[in-house]
């Protein structure tokens, strides 16, 4: 399991302007990294600025900007960190929750403007094919014959609805659609920061998602996680940095207060299940 990523030293100034004021509360002089190292922490803890900040200091390709001001780029400046001799793989990457939601609405545009022109009857009949027979290609193309996909491949419309159809179920809901880009665009021996990647996903999906991180650290991928699922923090050998905490220090998943509320959520009503 690799460690490319070390150690981060963050600035400790006190000032009262944004990052400033945020991470100096902390009092982490360093952070020390694992395969999965998991920053926890309330909403308002500064999990995310953190991340955002590391990011930042890293270089690392993102989707969409965090939080920013005139301060922000002074404040990474004094931050330093320590690398495995390698550097960060290439393909090293930011991708936040909201990330993922303009990638949800952005297919699910994509699907409505595509399915509304490829099955506009006028332009079917103009190729001399019907309807039923262009929808049965698109969601049963092996039942399709030959000579019909002869026909349907003078259609130049076809290809391209089918990849925008065919991957985009309108019937997926959020938690599904993330946890299957996370599945498609995490990749082993890489380095990823993720900002609460579990936002939108039902219990079941972050369980999934947290034992496919888990597999990818076993194949030399390395996270860092700003997060408060359960199932994340419960990923074996995990390391955690409690934020709410003052100073902020590592501990055990089973230690953090948020866990404890749902053990003791779970034990009132023990007889239940």
């Amino acid at each position: 399991m690799k460690t490319y990523l070390k150690h981060f030293f963050p600035c400790l100034e006190n000032r009262h302007v944004y990052p400033y004021r945020v991470v100096y509360p902390m009092m982490l002089e360093h952070v020390d990294f694992a395969p999965i190292t998991i920053l926890y922490g309330n909403n308002g803890s500064g999990k995310s600025t953190l991340l955002n900040v590391l990011a930042r200091h890293l270089d690392l390709k993102k989707m969409t900007l965090g939080n920013d001001n005139e301060y922000f780029e002074g404040y990474v400046k004094k931050c330093s960190s320590s690398i495995d001799d390698e550097g960060l793989p290439e393909d090293s990457s930011f991708i936040r929750s909201e990330d993922i939601m303009v990638k949800i609405a952005r297919q699910r545009k994509l699907y409505a403007e595509t399915k509304k022109d490829v099955l506009s009857d006028n332009v079917l009949r103009d190729y001399g094919i019907s309807k039923r027979l262009y929808e049965k290609a698109l969601t049963d193309p092996e039942s399709v014959k030959a000579a019909d996909y002869a026909l349907l491949s003078r259609y130049t419309a076809f290809q391209p609805a089918r990849l925008a159809l065919g991957n985009n179920n309108e019937a997926f809901s959020n938690g599904e659609t993330a946890l299957e880009y996370f599945k498609e665009h995490l990749f082993d021996e890489s380095f990823y920061l993720l900002d609460e990647p579990e936002n939108s996903m039902a219990p079941a999906f972050q369980q999934q998602l947290a034992q496919h991180i888990e597999l990818l650290a076993r194949l030399d991928t390395q996270f860092v996680i700003a997060s408060h699922s359960p199932f994340l923090l419960a990923i074996p050998n995990a390391k955690i940095y409690d934020l709410d905490a003052r100073p902020s220090m590592e501990r055990a998943w089973y230690e953090l207060e948020n866990m404890k509320a749902y053990y003791q959520l779970f034990k009132q009503y023990e007889d239940r299940f």
